[in-house]
């Protein structure tokens, strides 16, 4: 469900974080004309037959044959050509890029960027309760999307309880574990929020069903919401392949790990890990 007209902006960020990568790969290409062979490289071509010269001198156009045996040499004048032009290119995004980023950080230009969240949260409730807002605060968006209601998958009288710092109640010990890393790192989530997906059988029959995902995840920043499932029991052959076939539907539905899709698993001697989850949450709930 969108509760907000645009998404967030993330400009800023990713242009950020693109002028950190042409510097870096600027300074490599530096280096790596410095190292290479001087002068250039010109191709001949005849029909199928390809020749290579390496010319030393702008006033020798033809330059100097360079034999097949010495393939590589040629490979390493094309590559330095290319990083020279390339360099030039590399050079005139950075300086365009720095500009923006000047621009924006000016305090009278960056309003359209950094103002039109606020613009919502100091209006009055009352003025507010009358308006669809264009976009929220990652506060605002966190309460609204923490705020739907729904009713999980039912625990059985035989369940043990088990029960996260938030005061709910989930199945498992490594379940308590990853309600409490997200809690702890202040990632919106909700437990068993159900899923209506489709199967399709062998003669190409679709079946709907409904899955509880352990957990449905939120991004704030960016306001991606992800399925979390957690398989623990993966050294039980028949628990193993319900998995890979829970797993099977979700691709079927176009939820892929990675995307939409976070996957934990965990065996008796490989068991979940807190590290595991720090690493899962900074690469894709931060």
């Amino acid at each position: 469900m969108n509760y907000e007209k645009l998404s967030p902006n993330l400009t800023l960020e990713m242009l950020e974080k693109r002028l950190l990568e042409l510097k870096v790969h600027l300074e490599r290409a530096k280096r790596s004309v410095k190292t290479t062979p001087q002068g250039h490289l010109r191709i001949s071509q005849k029909g199928n037959s390809i020749e290579y010269y390496h010319i030393t001198s702008p006033e020798t156009s033809r330059g100097k044959y360079i034999p097949l045996s010495k393939e590589n040499f040629a490979r390493q004048l094309a590559q330095k050509d290319y990083e020279e032009k390339a360099l030039k290119l590399i050079e005139e995004e950075i300086k365009a890029t720095q500009h923006y980023l000047k621009q924006v950080g000016n305090k009278k230009n960056c309003t359209s960027l950094t103002k039109l969240a606020e613009l919502y949260s100091k209006m009055t409730p009352a003025r507010q309760a009358l308006i669809t807002p264009f976009t929220l605060t990652d506060a605002q968006y966190a309460e609204v999307w923490q705020s739907a209601t729904w009713t999980g998958h039912p625990f059985s009288e035989e369940s043990p309880v088990y029960t996260t710092t938030r005061g709910e109640r989930v199945h498992s010990k490594s379940e308590v574990l990853i309600a409490d890393a997200l809690t702890r790192h202040g990632i919106p989530y909700r437990y068993e929020y159900p899923l209506n997906l489709h199967s399709a059988d062998k003669a190409g029959s679709k079946t709907s069903l409904t899955f509880y995902p352990d957990f449905l995840c939120l991004n704030k920043r960016t306001r991606a919401e992800f399925y979390w499932e957690h398989f623990g029991l993966m050294d039980s052959p028949e628990y193993a392949n319900n998995a890979t076939k829970k797993l099977r539907i979700y691709s079927e539905n176009k939820i892929f790990q990675g995307k939409k899709l976070i996957l934990t698993m965990e065996t008796q001697t490989e068991p979940l890990t807190s590290h595991q989850l720090e690493q899962i949450i900074e690469e894709y709930l931060l």
